[in-house]
């Protein structure tokens, strides 16, 4: 008996074990496999299993007739690249568009169209580099982020939309966003001829900070890898590698599927980090942007003492940093937020509406050897006034440190009441130890 005489179902079925390749080859058997092979449920299964599509869209996001249709137009788009790197840079940047329409759709809409391999080869042309072929691919689904003729150099409260995010602390705010191609050829030109490099330098900018603080990342186009520049970046081009280089594998092999170069790497845990709540938004006012602050244990610690609940948290701060300085090498941003739970404040049995905090004790460690103990009055100039159900208190602050690991602990002494009109006596609030360290990943 021959296929010919099979059920349609069945053969539906056994063609659903096929790969698309095979299907294309069966199609040419007879007309009955052909018009088989051209049915919308099958090639929906490849766009799902391929592609994670439940609609016929291009990369672009449009339209189209039919999942087939969808499906050839990928492959064909995409020809001269590995199709295993084509799809992990499609979930990598699915990942994050997710998170941001439910979440963030402000940041979403700054992703620019992907570019074309025409306008990848110009800026490839200008610059004298070959982009890693990651790194193309994340280019050709998103050229970085737009903003609608805004400058993002503009400063940081006038555009709090980077993709990356950042942190604040005294008139340090940083909010790094991913530059478009036409961004990257700029800023790349500018930083080369200011630090008079070689015009054969591979390294191009691929992200900066929106504010006025100098941050830029920039990517080495020959071995794959993300750096970050330091504060003697500006006089010597000191700059610090943002991924474990064990993990960058061969970038520039068309015939493997095995490339990962840092910039896919860091979009991946940037995309990891969020979904998993590590960092969170954060909400000041009416601007909104993505805190690097971590959220969760083990770098972010939890106290709750007398119905004050304390959260703290630190993050490396790069272009602070002075590799060549032993006091302070590294240089840590560190984030209070501190609230008082809907009972109130609860002492000996006793109930309090309100607190306000008076003096502030801190042990700041590099490794395990004490560097910093400090016993003062408020925090940054402020004595925070608690009430039950009140959005946190958030302040923030920095700390050198001559080595990459350290740690910082330590409490606040309230009283309940006021400090002007106390309704019972001062009571200390731990602050849980949280670490101080040097992350695999450099954001």
């Amino acid at each position: 008996m021959g296929l010919e005489s099979v059920g349609d179902l069945a053969l539906n079925i056994i063609l659903t074990k096929l790969g698309p390749k095979e299907i294309v080859k069966v199609s040419c058997v007879s007309k009955k496999f052909k018009d088989l092979a051209s049915e919308e449920s099958l090639w929906l299964l490849f766009c799902r299993q391929d592609l994670d599509l439940s609609a016929p869209l291009d990369h672009h996001g449009n339209h189209l007739p039919s999942f087939k249709a969808t499906y050839t137009l990928w492959r064909e788009a995409f020809r001269m690249y590995p199709w295993p790197l084509v799809k992990r840079v499609k979930s990598c940047w699915d990942r994050l568009t997710s998170w941001l329409t439910a979440n963030f759709p402000e940041v979403k809409a700054t992703l620019g169209k992907g570019a074309s391999e025409v306008e990848i080869q110009k800026l490839e042309r200008i610059l004298k580099v070959k982009l890693p072929l990651p790194t193309r691919l994340l280019y050709r689904f998103h050229d970085g982020q737009h903003f609608s003729g805004k400058n993002p150099s503009s400063g940081m409260a006038g555009c709090p939309l980077g993709l990356i995010g950042g942190y604040c602390f005294y008139n340090h705010s940083v909010n790094v966003y991913l530059l478009s191609l036409r961004e990257v050829i700029s800023k790349t030109r500018e930083i080369v001829r200011h630090l008079n490099l070689p015009d054969t330098s591979k390294y191009i900018v691929v992200a900066a900070s929106s504010s006025y603080i100098g941050k830029f990342f920039f990517l080495n186009c020959s071995d794959g890898q993300l750096y970050v520049g330091t504060q003697n970046f500006p006089t010597d081009a000191e700059m610090m590698p943002c991924v474990p280089q064990a993990l960058i594998s061969p970038v520039h092999d068309f015939n493997s599927d095995q490339q990962q170069d840092a910039m896919l790497l860091w979009l991946e845990e940037h995309g990891r980090r969020l979904h998993n709540g590590m960092i969170k938004l954060l909400s000041k006012g009416n601007i909104k942007s993505i805190s690097q602050f971590p959220e969760e244990s083990p770098l972010c610690s939890t106290a709750v003492t007398s119905g004050v609940k304390v959260r703290a948290s630190a993050v490396f701060v790069p272009e602070a940093a002075d590799l060549e300085d032993i006091s302070r090498k590294y240089v840590f941003a560190y984030s209070i937020r501190m609230s008082l739970l809907p009972e109130g404040c609860i002492i000996n049995g006793m109930h309090f509406s309100s607190c306000q905090l008076h003096l502030r004790h801190w042990v700041i460690s590099a490794n395990d050897t004490v560097v910093s103990n400090i016993n003062a009055e408020a925090v940054i100039g402020k004595f925070p006034l608690l009430f039950p159900g009140e959005n946190e208190f958030v302040y923030e602050s920095c700390t050198p440190l001559p080595t990459s690991t350290g740690s910082v602990e330590g409490s606040f002494t309230f009283v309940p009441g006021r400090l002007a009109d106390p309704k019972g006596i001062p009571f200390k609030v731990e602050v849980g130890r949280f670490p101080l360290q040097l992350p695999d990943y450099i954001f």
